[in-house]
C-alpha cells in the first residue's frame, strides 16, 4: 500500500495515518548561497498525533485505494486502517519502517521519529551563482563604506581622473604665465637673456709704486 499513499502524499500535500500522525509537503523557497543558488522545491515534515483518525482524510483517498484494489470505498477505509495499525505495532516493537519514497520511521522512545528520505522534490536543480555584470544594468557595489552602483562608481571615478586631469593643466598654465612675465619684466628694464650670463672680462689694475727713487 506505501506506493499508493506515496503517490497520494505527492499530489494531494498532505495525508493522515490513523493512531501515527499527519505529513506534509511544505514548499521550500530558493536559497541563495556564497556561490551556488539552490532551486526551491518540497520538504517532508510529519507531525506526530496518536489521537488523529483515518476520516481526517479526503474521501478521494479511499476511492483511490478502492479503485487499485478493486474492493468499496468502506473496505479499502479498512484496510488502511488495518495497515496504519500494523505500522503503529512494529514501531511499538522499535521496528524501523521504511515508507518508500517518503521516508524512515522509528520509535526509539516513547515518541515516534521520522527522517525524510533524501530525494528531489523539486523540477528545478541548484545552479551556481556567477555575478554578471551588464553595461547599462545597475549593480551595487561597495566604496568604502557606502554602497553605491557600479554606474555611480564609474562616474564618480570619471570625475576625479577629470579633476587631477584639470588641476594639472592649470598648474602648467600658470607656470608658464610666471615664466612669460619674468622675462617681460627683465626685458623692459634693459635686461637682455644674453646678459643673463657674465661675458665681460674685468680690466686688471696694477698698483702704483710704493716708494720714490732719487
Amino acid at each position: 500500500m506505501f506506493p499508493i499513499l506515496s503517490a497520494y502524499l505527492y499530489q494531494e500535500k498532505k495525508i493522515t495515518l490513523p493512531g501515527i500522525g499527519r505529513f506534509e509537503l511544505i514548499p521550500v523557497n530558493a536559497s541563495t548561497g556564497f556561490q551556488t543558488v539552490e532551486a526551491p522545491g518540497w520538504e517532508i515534515r510529519f507531525t506526530e498525533n496518536k489521537a488523529v483518525e483515518s476520516s481526517e482524510n479526503p474521501e478521494g483517498l479511499f476511492a483511490l485505494l478502492g479503485s487499485k484494489e478493486a474492493i468499496s470505498r468502506d473496505e479499502s477505509r479498512q484496510q488502511f486502517e488495518e495497515f496504519a495499525r500494523n505500522i503503529l505495532v512494529k514501531l511499538n516493537d522499535q521496528e524501523t519502517v521504511e515508507w518508500e519514497n517518503v521516508g524512515i520511521l522509528e520509535k526509539p522512545d516513547t515518541r515516534i521519529a521520522f527522517t525524510p528520505k533524501a530525494i528531489p522534490l523539486s523540477p528545478f536543480t541548484g545552479i551556481a551563482a556567477q555575478k554578471v555584470l551588464r553595461d547599462h544594468a545597475h549593480h551595487p557595489v561597495l566604496v568604502g563604506e557606502k554602497e553605491t552602483s557600479l554606474g555611480a562608481a564609474r562616474e564618480q571615478l570619471q570625475e576625479r581622473s577629470a579633476k587631477k586631469s584639470n588641476s594639472k593643466k592649470i598648474t602648467w598654465i600658470v607656470l608658464a604665465a610666471i615664466i612669460i612675465v619674468g622675462a617681460v619684466f627683465f626685458l623692459r628694464n634693459g635686461c637682455s637673456l644674453q646678459s643673463a650670463g657674465n661675458q665681460q672680462q674685468a680690466p686688471v689694475q696694477k698698483a702704483g709704486p710704493t716708494y720714490k727713487l732719487e
